[in-house]
């Protein structure tokens, strides 16, 4: 094999995972809805999908990691720690870290 992709044959292992920055707008107001399909309108039902992956019947796409040992994954997050990653989701968004010198060298 020279390492060439043939290119009419689709991967579908690839995927390009959107950025996580700028869910919310500079009013505070959610930028969503939220998956591919856009059927999750809040954070906490996107972390509350991802707390527990359900095993779907006939969904042959799911990565293996999510269902170790073939049991869905369990983030078990508390309440608390769903809420602090939501309030950590939305400190990711503005302009400072584009625009300001201070961001520009992590060293």
């Amino acid at each position: 094999m020279t390492g060439k992709i043939n290119s009419l044959v689709p991967d579908f292992t690839v995927t390009r995972a959107p950025t996580i920055r700028d869910l919310i707008d500079a009013n505070g107001n959610l930028i969503g809805p939220f998956m591919h399909d856009g059927s999750l309108k809040t954070l906490e039902e996107v972390i509350e999908h991802y707390n527990v992956i359900p095993i779907v019947e006939g969904n042959n796409n799911l990565d293996p990691k999510l269902r170790p040992n073939g049991m869905p994954q369990k983030l078990n997050l508390t309440d608390i720690e769903k809420q602090a990653l939501v309030a950590f989701l939305k400190t990711l968004s503005g302009k400072d870290v584009y625009t300001d010198k201070k961001w520009s060298d992590p060293f």
